[in-house]
């Protein structure tokens, strides 16, 4: 356990899609009580930099007038061992904060000014996704965020996944 909530990579859900219609088959839930409701904190998930960025969420962003460019920029990504790997990610403020991260006047409150066009590893988020096979995945926690088991929070399951998560998911597989 960490943060109170569960050890990093905790695997909770293992899902199958159709390869075509891109729907849900099956989910084998790991942990079936899991909640979660965002509270707008921002604490883990938007002002830890930019995530990276698909081809999908650069099509978003384009077509809401932004210039990719603009809010994008080339962060070096270590995949096999080395710093070789470049991939886009969302720009950062000085603070390392999200360039789109917004908050009240007490600073309590945030929000995303791009929240409908937002980047699908945030949409994902406190969640996170491995592919494991043809047509087949895990579903992962990111631990630490404050929305994880909030007696308000909605049930993660089959719809919860269907509604929120797997959008998301099928804009990462494209890429």
């Amino acid at each position: 356990m960490i943060c109170g909530v569960h050890a990093v990579n905790d695997e909770i859900a293992e899902i199958s899609w159709n390869l075509y219609t891109r729907e849900l088959v099956d989910i084998v839930f790991f942990e079936k009580n899991l909640r979660f409701k965002c509270r707008r904190c921002a604490v883990f998930c938007c002002k830890l930099g930019g995530p990276r960025v698909t081809e999908n969420d650069q099509k978003r962003l384009r077509a809401a007038g932004f210039e990719p460019m603009e809010v994008l920029v080339h962060q070096s990504a270590n995949q096999t061992g080395q710093w070789n790997v470049s991939e886009l990610v969302l720009k950062q403020k000085e603070d390392g904060s999200c360039i789109f991260l917004q908050h009240d006047v007490e600073g309590k409150v945030h929000r995303c000014s791009i929240y409908d066009l937002r980047p699908s590893l945030c949409r994902l988020y406190p969640f996170e996704f491995q592919k494991t096979g043809q047509g087949t995945g895990l579903l992962r926690l990111i631990p630490c965020c404050n929305g994880l088991n909030t007696r308000e929070g909605s049930l993660v399951e089959r719809g919860f996944i269907e509604k929120h998560l797997l959008g998301a998911i099928m804009d990462l597989l494209q890429d």
